[in-house]
């Protein structure tokens, strides 16, 4: 297996989208703006708010069927199982 994990506080889960193709993990999303009613002037934001995009390229295919993905305190944790055709396969040895 592979794990990705991404911290990602703030974000609903429905503002959220992931995907993959080939050997990417694509991970969509958007940080809304705070819902104050009015402009508010910042002297400082630790948090950036906005839509992003990241793509995670994997160390070999996956299998897509077999992806997982959890949300627990602002952390995102996506479980990858490795595509048949790149797991390791014994061959036996014949005596001939």
């Amino acid at each position: 297996f592979y794990y990705v994990r991404a911290e990602l506080p703030g974000v609903e889960t429905r503002d959220l989208e992931l995907s993959v193709i080939n050997d990417r993990l694509i991970l969509r999303g958007e940080k809304k703006t705070s819902e104050e009613g009015e402009k508010v002037n910042y002297h400082r934001k630790e948090r950036e708010e906005g839509i992003f995009r990241r793509v995670i390229t994997l160390p070999a295919r996956v299998d897509v069927e077999k992806v997982e993905a959890k949300t627990k305190n602002g952390i995102l944790t996506v479980k990858l199982a490795k595509a048949e055709e790149v797991k390791p396969k014994p061959i036996q040895v014949q005596v001939v």
